[in-house]
């Protein structure tokens, strides 16, 4: 494919660009190959695809659900764990790959061309988002047994309690708190000590601040990611949580965008209407490119055969959107998932 007279952001120049065995060649009045679509998006935006850092990818379908404000995870777990009562009863019987398909297509609307699951994975067919395989480990209260060594991905400190702020000390003793720990949500945590570690962090400040009316007070010289968590009790998109990332106070525009946006050497990119990040809509993304494959487009195109609507504006996508609308209407019930954030983004 040929992308003609888009602006590329990070380097502030209009080029054409083309894709090509998931790489991207630059250039001014490049000639189209032969039986190479050719498409003219002169005025729209070309973005680093965008990096979810933490997200739970099959539990995109609910509500939010809880009543907070809690002291510690633990708390939020035993409030809202109740398999035998709605919405849980309905939505835990779907198939969890079409739920997980549903969290990738939250991503792909969003920009999100890479997401960190924090969750067994599998790797599935033509997922419309990257999600590389990581070593993780839920929690210190809810797993059985931890690795004994690093790399390791884990929520703790997610709360406001000495239970949760006790976590880091814990994982600290036991040799699991150095340079290739992350540590998701962190909101007591001893930041001083996370940093003479080497740890990194990943902030879901709209899941923090509705569980526990409050969020991490810094990020200051922690290699932080910024994610969604899922919508149990975060954000409708990453580019939602943004906003509330940039509303707390917490982090500049700058630092923010640094969390979402991370190099790769791979077509992974997206292309809007708008140049401003924080003030991007999922109906204003043009087009998606994952690992060089066009994933999410406003035209249609050869290889976007299927069509949905994002926030009322017409989208095609190679993903059975109406197929997978059906199934859990057929499944869960229209009552149940007109109260998720996603379901009301996404229709047919």
């Amino acid at each position: 494919m040929l992308i003609r007279n888009v602006t590329l952001v990070t380097e502030g120049i209009t080029c054409d660009v083309r894709i090509h065995n998931n790489t991207i060649e630059r250039g001014s009045n490049l000639s189209p190959g032969k039986k190479e679509t050719v498409i003219d998006l002169s005025g729209h935006f070309l973005f680093p695809g965008l990096t979810n850092s933490h997200d739970h990818l099959e539990m995109n379908l609910y509500p939010r659900l809880g009543t907070p404000p809690y002291n510690n995870y633990t708390e939020w777990a035993k409030d809202i764990y109740k398999p035998a009562e709605s919405p849980l009863k309905e939505i835990e019987k779907t198939d969890r790959d079409y739920r997980l398909l549903w969290g990738g297509l939250k991503n792909l609307i969003s920009g999100v061309t890479t997401v960190i699951h924090h969750n067994p994975w599998k790797k599935q067919r033509s997922f419309p988002v990257n999600v590389p395989e990581i070593k993780w480990a839920h929690s210190l209260a809810f797993e059985k047994q931890l690795p004994k060594k690093t790399p390791l991905v884990i929520h703790a400190a997610e709360g406001i309690d000495d239970f949760a702020k006790n976590e880091i000390y814990k994982l600290d003793e036991l040799g699991l708190l150095n340079s290739e720990t992350v540590i998701i949500h962190g909101i007591s945590a001893d930041l001083d000590l996370m940093r003479s570690r080497g740890a990194s962090l990943v902030w879901c400040p709209a899941s923090n601040l509705y569980m526990f009316n409050r969020t991490i007070g810094s990020v200051k010289g922690l290699n932080a990611g910024l994610g969604t968590d899922s919508t149990l009790t975060g954000s409708a998109t990453l580019l939602d949580e943004m906003r509330v990332a940039l509303g707390t106070g917490v982090a500049t525009k700058e630092e923010i965008v640094g969390m979402v946006c991370k190099k790769s050497d791979e077509a992974n990119f997206f292309i809007s209407k708008s140049n401003d990040l924080f003030a991007l809509q999922p109906k204003d993304i043009e087009m998606v490119v994952v690992r060089g494959d066009v994933r999410l487009s406003g035209e249609r195109l050869p290889s976007l055969r299927k069509k949905m609507k994002v926030e009322g504006v017409e989208k095609h996508t190679d993903i059975d959107v109406e197929k997978l609308l059906m199934y859990f209407e057929k499944k869960i019930g229209v009552k149940i998932l007109e109260r998720n954030p996603v379901w009301q983004i996404l229709s047919m």
